[in-house]
């Protein structure tokens, strides 16, 4: 085994391995952008989840001595965490099979009546052939029990909880039911929603949000972002563990929700940030210019003025010379904040600062997403601008593009974090200078990968590659270990 994996040992039987992350994003250069922020995942799909769960039930059951069906349902009611099932069913077996709804499944058979009954549905009579009931005894006619059935099956998910159907009975009617009387799409819906609920329930484990992706991640506490990966069916989707969102780091799951409810109260007030034109800053020529590709340096068809999409400074105002690459990263109250007296438009000014470069960056993401569309056909005619060339040696562009659209989505929740970071000065500096440095090499790799295919040059592009993915984890590392805060 490499020292990239190890064996998971959670008690249990499961031979699945997890993924290691070491570096957080793996090794620097590879250009992965592996979004996970613990040091294990484990990534399962419906087979694996089916061997887990079965593993699981195996091994209560081998210290409870019930059925495998009490078992399975006690551990859904438990939300499959079985410490807290062995600590509470250990205090009072009985309550808790009760509490559970079992209590009565210990009958293995129910005897059907040997005199006809009257369905309290329909108040018709019935044979006792023509009958059916939980374990708890309480029969009604099949026709009504399978029709009350079916309906638990289109409520959703929480048919696997449908109690008997007399008044008030506790009783969980039994899986064996549903399979016994169902059929077609309602059989089908069960045996899903029975299977879904082991990820469902338990807190430990979460669907990928991926389209059409059937694959579930387990993690531990404290896990915020994966990635879907590691398997040849896995979709690449980046989203938080925690709340399912799109993955979000720096930003907390509070400040992103914070940050959502804000944008939607503002969304009037910055209306004038989503036009898809600005004029051209250079006040002779002030023509309209549209924003086609990821990059933020800007030059004017028409007076050839060069200039910063995001603040519209001079773009010569932006280079070593003058004191670093984009300081407009920065907010700067007295030249953006107007009158210090005006606390209502300071605080406006300073919210469209930073929502600003915040949509800039969400829409070079979706850019820098629709060019990874057309990169596998640019690899190819890169490859076909020399006979040396292999397959492998044009990946390079295929890993510069990932690594733009994870560089855009740090940087757009990086703005999201910056609205909330602590006023102390030495925390602020050091978060916008590693700020900056992502900014910088970022939007030169942008550059670099829309170059047409005959500029492009392949050492630049994967060094660039390199430094990119190093801030990118620096930023990122800095947050995680506390060395920048934002204010509670």
């Amino acid at each position: 085994m490499s020292d990239g994996e190890y064996e998971y040992d959670s008690g249990q039987d499961d031979e699945f391995q997890y993924e290691s992350d070491e570096g957080e994003y793996g090794s620097m250069g590879d250009g992965n952008g592996v979004l996970h922020s613990t040091k294990e995942c484990q990534w399962m799909n419906l087979d694996d989840l089916d061997q887990s769960m079965s593993t699981i039930i195996a091994e209560v059951q081998e210290c409870v001595g019930l059925p495998t069906a009490s078992v399975a349902a006690l551990l859904r009611y438990f939300s499959w965490n079985k410490e807290k099932l062995f600590d509470e069913f250990f205090k009072d077996a009985a309550k808790v099979q009760e509490e559970a709804g079992i209590l009565d499944w210990g009958e293995k058979n129910v005897t059907s009546p040997t005199e006809p009954i009257e369905c309290r549905i329909c108040y018709c009579e019935c044979s006792g052939s023509g009958c059916m009931a939980a374990p708890c005894g309480h029969f009604f006619c099949t026709d009504c029990y399978t029709d009350y059935l079916s309906s638990k099956v289109n409520d959703g998910p929480l048919v696997i909880f449908t109690k008997c159907p007399e008044h008030k009975c506790p009783c969980l009617v039994p899986p064996e039911l549903f399979l016994q009387r169902l059929e077609g799409v309602a059989l089908a819906k069960f045996k899903k929603y029975t299977a879904y609920s082991y990820v469902d329930l338990n807190k430990s484990i979460r669907w990928c949000p991926g389209v059409a992706c059937l694959k579930a991640v387990r993690a531990l506490p404290g896990t915020l972002n994966v990635k879907c990966k590691g398997t040849t069916d896995a979709c690449g989707s980046s989203f938080c563990f925690k709340c399912g969102e799109d993955a979000h780091e720096p930003a907390s799951c509070e400040f992103l929700t914070r940050w959502t409810d804000k944008c939607q109260n503002e969304s009037e007030t910055a209306n004038w940030i989503l036009a898809h034109t600005k004029r051209c800053p250079n006040g002779v020529c002030n023509t309209r210019i549209e924003k086609n590709q990821g990059c933020n340096h800007m030059s004017c068809k028409v007076c050839k003025h060069e200039f910063c999409w995001i603040c519209m400074g001079a773009w010569s105002d932006h280079g070593t010379n003058t004191g670093g690459y984009y300081s407009c990263n920065r907010f700067d109250a007295k030249k953006e904040g107007g009158d210090d007296t005006n606390k209502a438009k300071k605080e406006l000014d300073r919210y469209l600062h930073y929502y600003k470069r915040y949509h800039n960056h969400h829409e070079a993401q979706d850019f820098a997403k629709t060019q990874a569309l057309e990169t596998p056909r640019r690899m190819e005619e890169y490859q076909a601008t020399s006979k040396d060339l292999s397959w492998i040696d044009v990946q390079f562009l295929k890993t510069a593009t990932d690594m733009l659209i994870e560089c855009r989505r740090v940087l757009k929740y990086t703005y999201v974090f910056g609205f909330y970071l602590s006023h102390e000065a030495s925390k602020r500096e050091l978060f916008e200078d590693q700020q900056e440095h992502l900014e910088k090499f970022t939007e030169k790799l942008s550059e670099l990968t829309e170059k047409p295919i005959n500029e492009i040059d392949r050492t630049e592009v994967i060094n660039y590659t390199m430094v990119t993915e190093k801030f990118m984890l620096q930023i990122l590392q800095s947050v995680r270990d506390g060395m920048i805060e934002a204010d509670d």
